[in-house]
């Protein structure tokens, strides 16, 4: 999902789903910024080494310590480690805000580790976001897109490198699930030569995420694939990735191009797109919005007509 704040991506669709912490939003960048140290490599082991309690804002936790192999093919940022090394942490754990989550790591994966030091060694610089899936392997001597050379990019290019190498579906789903529309606009050559690529075009899941971003990022370029996917009623929404974001991508765009888009998916036959078309097309600021959510006030399902009402009251400073 894009959405800046995971609960207000769930307020939105009017879902009864209960929401008992809020993550923060992922900042590669932030990761990036935050970390002394961020190795590349694969997690061969991790094991359970001790168990108690620990006390974080004056709430007690159960604690596990564990010690993690890895082995180091990258230092991407800091002093260099040996090729195998082994981590020592505990879970739960905080952030730098004194937020509490049960971050770590899994055994057998291969990913960009981020850590801060400490007296004793290293921690986590965010139990919520400790490592991102990476790739082994580069895209190949025929891939033409180079992100950069300074940290963050290094980082982007690793994660992306998974979307042109030899992945599982749900590791390239977890490289795109990672970008961040605000930040991570340096991503979009990359995307755009990643839709080139047969295992991604073929893939519904991965082509509506990636046309998503560079709408955001306003390369029309993808315009006409977004219309295909978006209308196509055998594309379907998937868990990670669902219409609802193609959506509010489209709502980004200029009001000329994203009204009578979002006026047509408003009688799409299925609920879910109409309740994103209603929702987001108050994000268009648009006066031609209001005629367009008036004539849906009388639509059958009552997510959506609740969406309209939302989206006039908040258009025209009225809440019905």
């Amino acid at each position: 999902m894009r959405f800046p704040n995971p609960a207000l991506a769930i307020l939105a669709f009017g879902a009864t789903l209960a929401v008992a912490d809020i993550v923060p939003t992922l900042s590669t960048k932030g990761l990036v910024n935050s970390a002394d140290l961020i190795i590349v490599g694969k997690v061969e082991r991790v094991q359970q080494t001790g168990s108690g309690d620990i006390t974080y804002n004056g709430v007690n936790y159960p604690r596990r310590d564990y010690t993690a192999n890895i082995s180091i093919d990258e230092t991407i940022k800091g002093e260099p480690l040996p090729h195998r090394f082994i981590l020592t942490f505990s879970a739960p754990s905080t952030d730098a805000w004194g937020n509490v989550a049960q971050g770590g790591l899994q055994p057998n994966t291969y990913r960009v580790i981020f850590l801060n030091k400490t007296a004793s060694g290293y921690k986590f610089v965010s139990p919520y976001s400790p490592s991102l899936p990476a790739s082994p392997m580069p895209c190949g001597p025929n891939w033409q897109v180079k992100l950069g050379e300074d940290a963050y990019h290094k980082v982007l290019q690793r994660l992306l490198d998974l979307l042109c190498t030899d992945s599982t579906p749900e590791e390239k789903q977890s490289a795109l699930f990672v970008l961040n529309w605000t930040e991570d606009f340096s991503a979009a050559p990359f995307l755009k030569a990643a839709l080139s690529l047969p295992n991604v075009k073929s893939n519904p899941t991965l082509r509506v995420a990636i046309v998503s971003d560079l709408l955001h990022w306003k390369d029309l370029s993808v315009l006409p694939l977004a219309e295909e996917d978006l209308f196509d009623q055998s594309v379907q929404s998937s868990s990670f990735y669902p219409k609802s974001n193609l959506v509010l991508a489209i709502s980004s765009l200029e009001p000329q191009i994203s009204v009578p888009l979002l006026a047509r998916v408003l009688k799409s036959p299925e609920p879910e797109e109409r309740v994103a078309a209603a929702r987001f097309l108050e994000y268009t600021n648009s006066e031609t919005a209001l005629d367009i959510l008036l004539s849906a006030l009388d639509d059958p399902d009552r997510e959506v007509q609740f969406a309209v009402m939302q989206s006039l009251g908040n258009l025209t400073n009225q809440h019905w």
